[in-house]
């Protein structure tokens, strides 16, 4: 079967790619023409007899084992051991996706081609059963995904309501808007609240830049929060075909507290789902307890891993348990 397929690699993907999907092709190019450091990205084209079947996203960047660890010893004793990663799939979008045709020949012909590119191989955010031979297959952080109609809100029991309403009430004093798009002026101060987010965080990856604002913004809304006349919180949601995403959040920690600017922006991104006729809304892969009290669903997802070196993949099988998602990132 593989002697009728032939692969190429991209410096940017087909016009085709994803085109159905929230995070599709405008969203990757743009994410890719914002220069993100420590990231190459590259998308394997697979074509059966000259006619395109699949085009898969991938990235490289050296890994270090610790990344995937909350702070503590295990991250600690972990920090020194570091591999060059070639990944199927996106740095940051929640579910990996690639584009048509999805079967064990296709995979085993981009693996050939991905071992080139890097000694640990990997697909991020996948679904169950991948058909990827020799992986080492580790849950990931399920995915938040609310479904979402017109009578969102009113369909609610009455104590879920009134807790939302109380959480948006606290945020009043605030002044809130709702913009297509990203006014120039506005992306550093956007950034600024971004990398407040990005330095709380315990599990960090890809690190913003202010070009990623600039270059997602015609793809986006954005919903804006001011104390008086300073910007203190943003989110980023971007929507296609059904589907939106709550891409990033940015807040100002010192002010957002005693508005409870955190709920208030979940809150009022439902809103906008719900309003402008979305069926179900990404929240992201953080705050569970607070998403399931919005009423979303957690979809599962896996991780698969293979080392180019049999016996570091052997080990990898055994750190299985280290790779997934611990309680605490669970909450």
């Amino acid at each position: 079967m593989q002697r009728m397929l032939r692969i190429e690699d991209l410096d940017t993907p087909p016009e085709v790619f994803l085109r159905d999907q929230a995070e599709g092709y405008d969203f990757y190019t743009a994410f890719q023409g914002a220069k993100i450091e420590g990231f190459r990205f590259g998308y394997f084209a697979v074509y059966r007899h000259d006619t395109l079947v699949t085009v898969a996203p991938y990235f490289v960047m050296d890994f270090r084992l610790d990344t995937l660890l909350p702070a503590g010893l295990l991250k600690r004793s972990l920090s020194w051991i570091k591999f060059n990663l070639a990944c199927i799939g996106s740095p940051t979008a929640d579910f990996g996706r690639i584009h048509g045709e999805v079967s064990s020949d296709i995979l085993a012909l981009i693996n050939a081609t991905l071992s080139t590119r890097g000694s640990l191989l990997a697909y991020k955010g996948f679904g169950d059963g991948l058909p990827v031979a020799g992986f080492v297959q580790a849950a990931g952080l399920p995915v938040p995904v609310l479904p979402l109609r017109p009578d969102y809100f009113s369909a609610l029991k009455s104590d879920r309501r009134n807790l939302l309403k109380r959480k948006l009430k606290k945020a009043s004093t605030l002044r809130y808007e709702e913009c297509d798009g990203l006014a120039p002026e506005l992306v550093e101060a956007v950034h600024r609240l971004y990398l407040n987010t990005y330095n709380k965080a315990e599990l960090k990856f890809e690190k913003l830049t202010p070009e990623y604002f600039r270059r997602t913004a015609p793809i986006s809304k954005y919903l804006l929060f001011f104390h008086e006349d300073e910007l203190i919180g943003f989110t980023q949601l971007i929507g296609r075909n059904g589907r939106l995403v709550n891409r990033y959040i940015g807040l100002d920690y010192d002010k957002s507290d005693q508005h409870g600017l955190y709920f208030a922006m979940f809150i009022r991104a439902v809103e906008v789902g719900a309003r402008e006729g979305y069926r179900d809304m990404e929240l992201g892969a953080t705050a569970y307890e607070f998403k399931r009290i919005l009423g979303a669903q957690q979809v599962p997802t896996w991780n698969y891993y293979r080392h180019t070196t049999p016996w570091v993949n052997w080990v990898l099988g055994k750190l299985r348990s280290v790779l997934e998602p611990s309680e605490s990132e669970l909450r």
